[in-house]
């Protein structure tokens, strides 16, 4: 849409609002949650610590452990509509890493949250199954897509979820480097490093060069 179209209206004050104080929400989360460990973390904690009551704490997030995933559904919703956008005559791999490497930027922008949040996450064995689930939420976006793009069932055909598997396992070994290193490096660089690197299967050049694959 062109400037001055609805899509482009600025949040409404009662939005920001919003916003704020989930922002104030999770920022005391993560304080804490870093602090004291999840698990010794109530919301009623959070709560205090945001200088808000335990019931405006659940009207922006169902628990405690939604602090911790609050973009998700987002973010899921975002990587499916620019997938869909992809020109049909790229090919599957690299229709999904140009559409996973906007994502890429956000997590680098937003970096400083993130490293608090993997670090809580990393700790807290309780949140390693919620953790997979929601990543399986995202080979399955990906394989869906991927699907529809060559005109196969899902269920019925291995290259979708190959391109999923693919893909986020290239993701997935990128940002743990990314993190682990505590943000050296640029993590869209070293993302599309590997998945170009993915997408190039076997050509030994790639692999010789390793090339935006160093931290």
């Amino acid at each position: 849409m062109g400037s001055g179209s609805l899509g482009d209206a600025a949040p409404s004050l009662r939005e920001r609002k919003k916003l704020r104080t989930r922002d104030e929400l999770e920022a005391a989360a993560l304080r804490l949650f870093s602090e004291r460990g999840f698990d010794a973390v109530t919301v009623d904690d959070i709560a205090a610590a945001a200088d808000v009551s335990p019931r405006t704490f659940f009207r922006h997030f169902r628990s405690k452990e939604d602090v911790l995933f609050r973009d998700n559904e987002e973010r899921l919703g975002r990587l499916r509509a620019e997938l869909a956008k992809r020109p049909l005559d790229e090919s599957p791999l690299t229709a999904v890493r140009l559409a996973i490497l906007g994502l890429a930027e956000e997590y680098e922008t937003g970096k400083e949250a993130m490293f608090l949040r993997t670090s809580v996450m990393a700790q807290t064995p309780s949140l390693i199954g919620r953790n997979l689930h929601l990543q399986q939420e995202w080979e399955a976006a990906i394989a869906n897509a991927v699907a529809v793009r060559i005109g196969v069932d899902v269920d019925g055909d291995l290259r979708p979820r190959l391109v999923a598997a693919c893909a986020l396992g290239a993701l997935r070994v990128a940002a743990d480097a990314w993190l682990a290193g505590k943000g050296r490096g640029h993590l869209p660089t070293l993302v599309d490093a590997a998945l170009q690197l993915v997408a190039g299967g076997g050509d030994a050049s790639r692999w010789a060069s390793g090339a935006g694959l160093s931290l």
